[in-house]
């Protein structure tokens, strides 16, 4: 859930220009028509009950409905006018107070006149953002609307935009009335078509491609489906068209169990969305029963980069798990049946268009025809468990598409753009629904909804599929507040989050709350998309998650006077506006800024370095982390004066007088005042109504004393924690400090060392940055070697050779051929011991009678040096150390060797000379082995 950082911006509140945009002082239009002249003012607002969607935004163009007029308004324009007019210090308004509010007005909003009379209750505007459709409770207009540079020009005069009625003979006051109006998320849209789809209460679908160009395709609905014949239906070669205007019908019990109260599309068009959600239509009725329509496309349809593979790969992997001898035939046919619609979409070529907004080429097909146009209605769906009796009453519903997984659907393919790791696919659908109750229902569809549709007409084989209900998986009810004492005024509706995922806006008569669905839908589909097997503990976690709490909701508007009734908001979010949720009633704006940076980030807090993590388990990862005590400061909206305030008190009054007959008004006007019973009922009723206003002025005024004593006190509190918080300070900008030896040191400034560690992560970051990219190169494949690693590499292999080790022939054993050099030395070392060895045994032999004891002594002393003591394994210093060793041990019998004749000094350099060429050779083989264990760690 998003982190609130503040509520309506200071440029939209009063006294500022900006909030004018939504506020009229003059009386608003009737809503509905009427030429008495008794009507006095507009009927109250709680008589309707339906959606109230009276805001609508393109980026940082606002639209809005004030009486029954659109406004237009750029809040970035406004924004900036009412920074420069408070830097300045200089108003620009310094003139009379008509004047000034004339001029106020024409330079922050613009007036679109539109010929709709009755009271507007909708506005939306298409994806495309060329249309804005208005809707009043039975009729449907489509405005072209001009390009923002003209909306922007300095004259703000009323702008009259091009209007055209979507069925002026088929929606009409005598018929059902609306209750959505919807912008198809796949239709082919262009500067001057586009497809809407509106659904009445009488369960009547239609789909209107219309073209400004083409009348005709706005009298007439391309497609018109009444879900109630529908329903009945045995073929799809039947009339399934709603009864024209004026026929007479006759009585149905599906005139009160298919009572439609609000419909809504699967998915948004996207590509990482399940292929067959944005194309599938969910209806909900009044009685909580939900049904489906899929596929309901347009004629000429724009698929996504995902869909054409997803509907194949469906298709194919369903016609592949049918068994002739165990599937049901109805089954076997349904599959034929989606099978001939998806090749039907394969065989055709696609048109390649290219998009107005330069982001490329995109496909344009054809809608099939085969096996039909309108597909089969599926359901009821129902969100009560069997064993529950509860009946509910649903205001209106909300759908999130299941995630499609990119690895299933591109395996094989070479295709490196593909990143199988950004989203994480879920496999199951989550249906939101809002009661009148301010009770919000939770389930999912863990089976999902395909195409589906009705027989052809002879062929008899195939029977009409079971339209038995299906229960809905509910995993949890979240009542928002307390029931509201007017119910019949009271209809929920729910508003997207444009920003995060499987989050949502509701709106009631009087709060607006947020809702997030997306940890526990995240956790959840996680557990049921796990590639590893199926471990004992699914069971236990599954139970686990669905007992934990599943949705986060916080209460984001509160309307402060009892008579106001909000509009479902519009969600802005813009790089320079910010991320911006505004609602409206007839007396101001409600705004709430979100922080669009992630939850919980610091500047100089730790990051996260693990790139291969996907976006959902980074954004988790993210909210684990923990909050600054600074971020955690509580968030109150601002004071705003009560409309009283600002309200004219001659209105009032004046209407009276407007309703007084001719006599009494001139008695009251022209003549002496007398008493009479007139002249008192005039009084009395002029002081109940003066009583009310007073009432009114002086609750205001009280509750302006008692948030001027609050704010007193809250500032006397403020005051005393700055001065706790600069008291810290002061110690920790301390220059110095002593240790607890009492030695003075000097101590880092708090800037010093966000300093430092600003500098380590920047260190830390090119170095995991350096690392990566070496690490990319060294793995990437047919990349072939630069000069200095073939030198390199020739150099480790003639070392090799000369030292000795494993060879690529000879891997599976330990060690490899010796190399010659090293085997020839160590060969004449062996050599010259057994030479001295054989010496020494004749010398033994020659001179045994004369010295006895010198023989042995001798053959020990050359011995110790004997091939048997040295091997190649041995360092260096442990072939000295022997040596050393035997040599001290045959010094005392050096006297022997002088009956031979060889004088001691020859025998010393002798001896030298081979302790030489030991120590030698055993450095030499000490550093070749280092230098191969240095290679193998290396490789």
């Amino acid at each position: 859930m998003p982190k609130i950082i503040g509520y309506t911006p200071p440029f939209l509140s009063r006294p500022s220009p900006g909030s004018k945009i939504f506020t009229d002082p003059e009386p608003q239009s009737p809503a509905s028509p009427s030429k008495r002249s008794s009507y006095i003012g507009p009927l109250p607002s709680t008589q309707y009950q339906g959606p109230r969607r009276l805001l609508a935004s393109r980026g940082t163009e606002i639209f809005t409905v004030v009486g029954n007029k659109i406004r237009w308004a750029d809040l970035t324009t406004v924004r900036d006018e009412w920074e420069d007019s408070t830097q300045s210090g200089a108003s620009r308004f310094g003139l009379p107070r008509s004047d000034a509010t004339k001029a106020t007005d024409d330079s922050v909003y613009r007036t679109l006149a539109v010929p709709v009379y009755y009271q507007i209750r909708q506005i939306s505007i298409s994806p495309s953002g060329l249309f804005l459709a208005i809707c009043t409770e039975h009729t449907v207009h489509i405005a072209v609307l001009p390009d923002p540079s003209r909306l922007k020009e300095h004259d703000r005069s009323p702008l009259k935009v091009k209007t055209y009625q979507l069925g002026p003979t088929v929606h009409v006051i005598p018929e059902s009335p609306l209750v959505s109006v919807l912008w198809h998320p796949l239709a082919y849209a262009t500067a001057s078509t586009d497809c809407l789809v509106t659904v009445t209460t009488e369960a009547a679908v239609r789909v209107w491609e219309f073209d400004k160009a083409n009348s005709w395709s706005l009298d007439r609905p391309k497609l018109a489906i009444d879900l109630r014949k529908l329903a009945d239906g045995v073929s799809c070669d039947q009339d399934f068209e709603p009864s024209g205007f004026g026929k007479s019908r006759g009585f149905s019990v599906d005139n009160f169990d298919m009572e439609v109260s609000a419909a809504c599309f699967g998915g948004r068009g996207r590509e990482d969305e399940d292929a067959w959600a944005g194309m599938t239509l969910w209806i909900a009725m009044r009685n909580g029963d939900l049904y489906a329509l899929c596929p309901l496309l347009p004629s000429r349809w724009k698929p996504t980069s995902t869909t054409i593979p997803s509907l194949t790969t469906t298709a194919v992997s369903r016609m592949a798990s049918i068994n002739d001898d165990e599937t049901d035939i109805d089954e076997r046919r349904a599959a034929d049946q989606q099978y001939e619609w998806v090749q039907e979409i394969d065989n055709e070529e696609a048109q390649i268009h290219q998009s107005t907004d330069s982001l490329g080429e995109f496909e344009v097909r054809f809608r099939p025809q085969n096996p039909s146009a309108i597909p089969r209605l599926q359901g009821p769906f129902t969100i009560v468990p069997e064993e529950d009796a509860t009946e509910i009453e649903v205001s209106d519903i909300h759908v999130f598409p299941a995630k499609l997984d990119e690895q299933d659907l591109f395996d094989g393919d070479d295709d490196d753009e593909i990143d199988q790791g950004l989203v994480q696919p879920i496999p199951f659908t989550t249906i939101c629904v809002a009661t009148p109750e301010n009770q919000v229902w939770f389930a999912i569809d863990l089976d999902g909804v395909t195409g589906q549709w009705l027989p052809k007409k002879g062929k008899s084989v195939f029977g009409v599929p079971s339209s038995d209900a299906k229960s809905l998986t509910l995993i949890d009810i979240v009542t928002l507040d307390e029931p509201t004492t007017d119910t019949a005024a009271n209809w929920p509706v729910f508003t997207p989050d444009v920003v995060h995922d499987y989050s949502l806006v509701l709106t009631t008569l009087k709060r607006v709350y947020s809702l997030s669905l997306y940890e526990w839908v995240s956790h959840l589909g996680a557990e049921l998309t796990g590639t590893e097997p199926v471990d004992p503990g699914l069971r236990t976690r599954l139970s686990t998650r669905c007992h934990s709490q599943v949705c986060v909701t916080e209460q984001l508007v509160e309307s402060r006077e009892p008579s106001e009734v909000l509009s479902a908001p519009a969600i802005i979010d813009d790089t320079s506006l910010g991320y911006l949720l505004l609602t409206a009633t007839s007396n101001g704006p409600y705004g709430v800024i979100f922080d669009q940076a992630p939850l919980g980030t610091s500047i100089i807090g730790p990051s996260i370095t693990d790139f291969s993590v996907s976006s959902g388990r980074l954004e988790s990862q993210l909210a684990k982390r923990p909050v600054s005590p600074i971020e955690t400061v509580p968030l109150r909206e601002p004071y705003c004066p009560p409309k009283i305030f600002y309200f004219n008190q001659h209105i009032p009054l004046d209407s009276m007088r407007q309703r007084l007959p001719p006599y009494p008004k001139k008695a009251i006007s022209e003549r002496p005042m007398r008493l009479s019973p007139a002249m008192l009922e005039i009084m009395t009723f002029t002081h109940r109504t003066i009583g009310v206003q007073s009432a009114q002025l002086e609750n205001a005024a009280a509750e302006l004393f008692r948030r001027c004593e609050r704010l007193r006190i809250e500032l006397a509190g403020q005051v005393k924690q700055m001065t706790e918080l600069a008291q810290q300070l002061q110690r920790l900008t301390a220059a110095t400090e002593e240790d607890e030896n009492g030695n003075v040191k000097e101590k880092k400034t708090p800037d010093t060392r966000i300093n430092e560690a600003r500098e380590r992560q920047s260190k830390l970051a090119a170095r995991y940055e350096a690392l990566r990219r070496k690490v990319g190169r060294a793995g990437s494949a047919n990349r072939e070697l630069s000069a200095k690693e073939l030198a390199w590499m020739h150099e480790i292999e003639i070392l090799g050779k000369n030292v000795g080790i494993v060879s690529k022939e000879d891997g599976e054993r330990e060690g490899g051929e010796r190399g010659t050099t090293l085997d020839k030395r160590f060969e004449t070392v062996k050599q010259l011991t057994r030479s001295l060895v054989e010496e020494a045994h004749a010398a033994e032999k020659q001179q045994q009678p004369a010295s006895p004891k010198g023989p042995p002594a001798l053959e020990a002393s050359v011995s110790s040096i004997s091939a048997s003591s040295i091997t190649p394994s041995m360092s260096a210093s442990q072939i000295t150390v022997t040596s050393r060793s035997s040599g001290a041990a045959a010094s005392p019998r050096s006297s022997t060797f002088g009956g031979l004749g060889v004088s001691s000094r020859l025998q010393k350099e002798r001896i030298a000379d081979i302790m030489a060429t030991v120590e030698r050779e055993g450095a030499v083989i000490e550093a070749a082995m280092k230098r191969l264990e240095r290679l193998r760690m290396e490789y």
